[in-house]
């Protein structure tokens, strides 16, 4: 089992330089915790050590940078583009894709098709993200590694676009999106989901506020509208929604 000391000895140097700071954490297995202090690295990045050896994290990429000393802030000159999805969460319609630069937001669909069972197990969904994400980009952005420098929502659908971005020379740091970006995607996907279905039926997760419970009985009265009325509509990949049964989450 690899030393993970190096790794520790150079996570311990980024919290004295305020780039990262330590979390205490109640688990008798765990060694050490840390996440982003905000700015250079976001709150929202996070690695934990186990007493096992067990390295785990929100990006690899990252923390291979910091043990091998390899680590750079952030380029300032280049203009900031921020990514994030929604809808990956909404058992009814495909996922949007938006990308923004602060002032503008531009937004691509990831069909439903590519969530139903015929495609959902080879996780092609990922690719297809990726795809329209950069085309995006491309042609309303104009986006290249010289121009702009990528800040991209932690969440699983974003991970196969990061590397993808990462492996085309773009800096690409995962960062929790906010203000603008995510308000105004989530106001383009409500709408977007409001005219393939004909029916004002969707909600923010967020609005809960942790309310597991409420949440869960909101998601079941969409997925039982959705059987009923728009059964092509479903991500009907998901192993939950297979396992459930009368319209329950």
């Amino acid at each position: 089992m690899q030393s993970t000391e190096k790794m520790e000895s150079a996570l311990r140097d980024l919290c004295t330089k305020g780039i990262l700071q330590s979390r205490t954490e109640r688990n008798p297995h765990l060694k050490v915790s840390y996440k982003g202090a905000g700015g250079e690295v976001a709150t929202s990045w996070n690695v934990k050590i186990y007493n096992s050896g067990a390295v785990v994290t929100t990006d690899e990429h990252l923390l291979s940078s910091f043990s091998e000393g390899s680590y750079r802030e952030p380029d300032r000159r280049l203009r900031v583009l921020q990514i994030d999805d929604a809808g990956f969460g909404f058992p009814l319609c495909g996922v949007m894709v938006g990308v923004a630069n602060g002032s503008e937001l531009m937004t691509a669909v990831v069909d439903v098709r590519w969530f139903r069972k015929a495609t959902f197990d080879s996780k092609q969904y990922l690719k297809e993200y990726s795809r329209v994400a950069r085309e995006v980009m491309d042609e309303h952005f104009k986006a290249t590694p010289s121009l702009c420098r990528i800040e991209i929502c932690t969440g699983y659908v974003n991970s196969v676009l990061k590397d993808d971005l990462r492996a085309a020379g773009y800096d690409v740091r995962v960062a929790s999106i906010t203000g603008f970006t995510q308000q105004h995607l989530e106001g383009v996907f409500k709408e977007y989901v409001k005219t393939a279905l004909g029916a004002d039926l969707y909600y923010d997760p967020k609005q809960f506020d942790g309310n597991k419970a409420a949440l869960a009985r909101k998601y079941a009265s969409v997925l039982e509208w959705g059987r009923k009325y728009k059964p092509d509509m479903l991500k009907d990949g998901w192993l939950s929604m297979q396992r459930s049964k009368g319209g329950k989450a």
